[in-house]
C-alpha cells in the first residue's frame, strides 16, 4: 500500500465531502495500515486537517492502545513536532484525556503542557468542526469520555 497516495485520498474525500462517513474506507484497511496512514496525516497535514481526520475515524482512532500510539508516532520522520503537537492537541481540544502520565507514556508532555485541564471539548470552534464533519452524538459522547487503553485489541 502507497500510504502517501492513500492518505492524500482519504484527506481529498474528508475535504471534499465532509458529511461523508468514512465506514467504506475502514472496512478495507487494517490496524497497521491505518497506524501508517495516521502517522502521515499527523506529520504532513498537521493542525485542522489531522483532526478532521481523527475526528473521522474516531473508532478506529480510539481503539489504539498506547503501543499503538507510540508506533504511530515512532513511525514519524519528517515533521515528528508537527505530527506531536497535532495528536496533544486534538486530545486536548475533543477528548477528555489530559493525565499528564499518558502524554509522559507517549513522550509529548511538552507539546500538552497548553492544553492540560484547559476543558476545551465545549470550544464553540471545535463544536463548529464536528457539525461541519457530521460527527454523531454518539461519538462525540465517545470522543468526550474516551478511555486510554493500555494494551493492544484484538480487531
Amino acid at each position: 500500500m502507497d500510504v502517501k497516495n492513500h492518505a492524500e485520498q482519504i484527506m481529498q474525500q474528508i475535504w471534499t465531502q465532509p458529511t461523508t462517513s468514512v465506514k467504506h474506507i475502514e472496512q478495507t484497511i487494517d490496524r497497521e495500515q491505518f497506524i501508517k496512514i495516521c502517522s502521515w496525516v499527523l506529520e504532513y497535514y498537521g493542525g485542522t486537517s489531522s483532526h478532521e481526520f481523527l475526528l473521522k475515524f474516531n473508532h478506529t482512532f480510539l481503539s489504539l492502545s498506547l503501543e499503538e500510539l507510540k508506533a504511530c508516532i515512532d513511525m514519524m520522520s519528517h515533521s515528528k513536532v508537527r505530527g506531536v503537537e497535532s495528536l496533544a492537541t486534538f486530545y486536548g481540544f475533543y477528548t477528555n484525556i489530559n493525565d499528564v502520565d499518558f502524554f509522559n507514556d507517549l513522550g509529548i508532555t511538552e507539546a500538552t503542557k497548553p492544553y492540560i485541564d484547559k476543558g476545551y471539548t465545549e470550544d464553540y470552534f471545535h463544536q463548529k468542526k464536528l457539525l461541519y464533519l457530521a460527527i454523531s452524538k454518539e461519538d462525540i459522547a465517545a470522543l468526550q469520555n474516551a478511555k486510554i487503553r493500555k494494551e493492544k485489541q484484538v480487531a
